[in-house]
C-alpha cells in the first residue's frame, strides 16, 4: 500500500496552497454572469432532456454531448485557470445536473481514483450555476479527509467509511455556495449531497484537473473472488478516458475494457469507526483553536459538566461537531 506524498504545489496563491493542502479544498469565486450564462445556455443545448435524478454529462450515451460539455467548458473556464494555478493540466468538463426528486440524493462517497496518488493529486472544480440551498442539494464535505488514509477507489471498491455512512454526516459542513462559486477539491474528500427537493433543476459543471505530469490510473476490485480479498488491479489510462470511457454510463462495476493493466496490487481496505473519526474531528479542531478558543472551551467544558447529567461525559461527547463552532461563536462574541 502506498503512503501519502508531499502534495505538488499547483496554486499560485501560496496561502490557497496551504489551506487547500490542510482542508482538502478551497472556496473561490469562479465564474462570470456571463459566463454563468453561457454554461447554462451550453447546458440546455445539450443536455438530454429524460433525464432524471442524479446525472453527471459524462454518464451520457450520446458523446457529442460528453466531447462538446468538455470542449466548451475548458474554454468558459480558461482564463480563471490561468490566473489561479501553476504547473497544471486541465482534463475534463462535465456538467452534474440533480433533477427534483429523492432519487437525486447522492450519497457519502470519495471521487474515484485516476491519478497515480503516490505523486499526484486529482482535483475538481466544482461550480453550481445557481445559489445553493437546503432545498436543492447543497455540497457537504468532511474538511480534512482528504488525509484519513491513503486508499484506491472506484465503483468496485469499497470506501473506508461505508460502514457508518449515517453518522458520518453529523461530521460533515454544508457549503452554501452561491452561483459561479467554485469549491475546488481533492478528489480523496469525503462529500455527499442530498436530494433536490425544489422545483428546479440544480445545474453544476465540474471541471477536472491536475498536474502536468501527471500519470492517470483506475482501480478495479474484483469482490467475487475470494483471492482478491486484499488487492485491486490498476489500469493506466490516457488523457481522453474521461470523455472516451464508455463504461461511465452503462457497466461501472466490470473489469475495465479501457487502459492498460498494470496488474494486481496489495491493498489493505481501511474500515474508520465512529471512535476514530471523533479522534480525528478532535485532534483538527485543537491544532485550529487559537489560545482565545482555547480558552473559550475550557469555559464551555466547565459549563458543560456543572449539569448533573454531564459530569460523567467529556465535552467532546455533550458538544457535537454540528454546533461546536456556534457555541464558540457564542461564547467569544456573545453572539
Amino acid at each position: 500500500m502506498f503512503e501519502f506524498a508531499k502534495m505538488k504545489r499547483v496554486f499560485k496563491n501560496p496561502q490557497m496552497q496551504e489551506e487547500f493542502e490542510r482542508e482538502g479544498f478551497v472556496v473561490v469565486d469562479f465564474y462570470t454572469a456571463d459566463e454563468i450564462s453561457e454554461a447554462e445556455e451550453l447546458y440546455h443545448r445539450l443536455h438530454p432532456k429524460d433525464e432524471k435524478g442524479f446525472f453527471p454529462s459524462t454518464f451520457s450515451k450520446d458523446k457529442n454531448y460528453r466531447d462538446t460539455t468538455d470542449k466548451e467548458l475548458k474554454r468558459i473556464g480558461q482564463k480563471r485557470f490561468e490566473e489561479l494555478f501553476i504547473d497544471y493540466q486541465i482534463i475534463n468538463g462535465s456538467f452534474i445536473v440533480k433533477s427534483p426528486g429523492e432519487e437525486s440524493y447522492l450519497h457519502v462517497h470519495q471521487d474515484m481514483t485516476l491519478v497515480d496518488e503516490t505523486e499526484f493529486t486529482g482535483m475538481n472544480i466544482w461550480t453550481p450555476l445557481t445559489n445553493l440551498t437546503e432545498n436543492n442539494g447543497v455540497l457537504y464535505i468532511l474538511p480534512g479527509s482528504h488525509r484519513f488514509f491513503p486508499t484506491y477507489r472506484g465503483h468496485t471498491l469499497r470506501g473506508f467509511y461505508d460502514g457508518i455512512q449515517e453518522e458520518i454526516k453529523d461530521y460533515m459542513t454544508p457549503y452554501y455556495l452561491k452561483a459561479g462559486q467554485a469549491a475546488i477539491f481533492d478528489q480523496s474528500i469525503i462529500h455527499f449531497s442530498p436530494p433536490n427537493t425544489s422545483n428546479d433543476i440544480r445545474i453544476v459543471t465540474n471541471v477536472y484537473f491536475t498536474h502536468k505530469d501527471a500519470r492517470f490510473v483506475i482501480c478495479y476490485h474484483d469482490k467475487n473472488n475470494p483471492e482478491w480479498k486484499n488487492k485491486v488491479e490498476l489500469f493506466q489510462q490516457d488523457l481522453s478516458f474521461m470523455t472516451n470511457y464508455e463504461q461511465f454510463g452503462a457497466n461501472i462495476y466490470g473489469r475495465p475494457k479501457m487502459g492498460k493493466s498494470l496488474g494486481i496490487t496489495d491493498y489493505s481496505f481501511p474500515e474508520l469507526s465512529i471512535e476514530q473519526l471523533g479522534n480525528q474531528f478532535k485532534k483538527k479542531r485543537l491544532r485550529e483553536f487559537t489560545p482565545t478558543k482555547k480558552v473559550a472551551v475550557q469555559q464551555l467544558e466547565e459549563v458543560a459538566v456543572t449539569t448533573p447529567e454531564n459530569k460523567q461525559k467529556s465535552f467532546w461527547e455533550i458538544y457535537t461537531p454540528k454546533n461546536i463552532l456556534l457555541e464558540l461563536k457564542y461564547k467569544l462574541t456573545g453572539n
